[in-house]
């Protein structure tokens, strides 16, 4: 009885995640085209929630499986107690960068939370594989996780920075006129971006359930390395109810914040940003689209007029993407210390 309530809890908790996600990521993912009046706040909305759902179900798993190798932890009844430890300190840390108006990674805050809490339990990192960065061709354990985190920022700027000087080259004797075909463009890049955050976003969370449905009670059940239809629906289906309840204060940030974006460079960030979180999916890497996105602009501003970046503003984002692994870790750590003592008489 007590595996399954404790089941139920990190379902519950799963999906709130899937919230937080929607709102955090999601407001990212729609902020270029809304920024630069590309389209109007319905219809990002619209557009990205349709199609975040739409990589959910149909995205994959080397996301998923990606964050289930990131720990040994024996599947028993304690497990469970460290996944919902895990999860509160993640979704804790998504919704006080929330208040905060910072665009934070929620992948992030899910790892640094799993591995507090994994902490709490043992008193130390015995059942944490660290793995290896494999020369950045094979990484393994929690090094593919942070390799993957923090190369694709880097990615996101050069890539935003290459694809903008490549636009203004080729197109350079575009008329007034073009910048009316790139806010057109951007109702098609939005959605590949979109469906490259819900394939990659999605996974992480439900790579975490399938880790709990692999504990010893639920294993029976659970067909080797896959995700069940009804784990992708309901994930899915949470991420859409963040993405309608999009945080303002994050958009603005994204959207203006950074440098104020016209159309074409909303079409360039939309672009580049997709390129590079659709690949992360395609190959297994756990990318965070928030700061993709977020950097993508920062090269995108950079090619086009350095001193238009408003490099404060990205410094306090750079401030809370170090923060976001130690601070959910703290945050899991103590809800471990204070709750677990209480989910074992369960």
């Amino acid at each position: 009885m007590q595996a399954y309530l404790l089941f139920g809890i990190t379902l519950l908790l799963g999906c709130l995640f899937a919230y937080t996600n929607g709102f955090q990521d999601g407001s990212s993912v729609a902020a270029s085209p809304i920024a630069c009046r590309s389209m109007t706040k319905v219809m990002a909305v619209v557009i990205t929630a349709s199609f975040e759902f739409c990589g959910a179900l149909f995205g994959g798993s080397r996301v998923a499986s990606s964050i289930s190798q990131i720990t040994d932890y024996p599947r028993d009844g304690t497990f469970l107690i460290v996944i919902v430890c895990a999860l509160s300190g993640a979704i804790i840390w998504n919704f006080v960068t929330r208040l905060l108006r910072v665009p934070s990674s929620s992948t992030h805050a899910l790892v640094g939370g799993l591995i507090g809490a994994i902490f709490a339990s043992t008193g130390n990192f015995k059942y944490v594989v660290f793995g290896d960065f494999g020369w950045l061709i094979h990484p393994t354990g929690v090094c593919k996780v942070i390799a993957a985190l923090f190369i694709s920022p880097l990615l996101g700027f050069l890539a935003g920075f290459v694809t903008l000087h490549a636009v203004r080259i080729i197109f350079a004797r575009a008329t007034s006129h073009f910048s009316q075909t790139l806010k057109r463009m951007q109702w098609l890049v939005l959605p590949l971006l979109a469906f490259g955050h819900g394939a990659n976003d999605t996974q992480k969370v439900m790579g975490l359930i399938v880790m709990a449905l692999s504990s010893e009670t639920f294993a029976h059940g659970l067909p080797a390395g896959e995700i069940p239809l009804w784990v992708r629906l309901t994930v899915g289906i949470f991420m859409v109810l963040g993405v309608v309840a999009m945080a303002p204060g994050l958009v603005k940030r994204v959207g203006d914040g950074i440098y104020r974006q016209r159309p074409v460079h909303g079409f360039v960030t939309e672009f580049a940003s997709a390129v590079v979180v659709v690949t992360g999916s395609a190959i297994g890497g756990p990318v965070s689209a928030s700061q993709v996105i977020a950097s993508t602009v920062m090269g995108v501003g950079y090619a086009q007029r350095r001193k238009g970046v408003h490099w404060l503003v990205a410094k306090d984002m750079l401030m809370a993407w170090f923060l976001t692994i130690p601070s959910a870790g703290f945050t899991a750590f103590l809800i471990y210390k204070i709750f677990a003592p209480l989910l074992n008489l369960l």
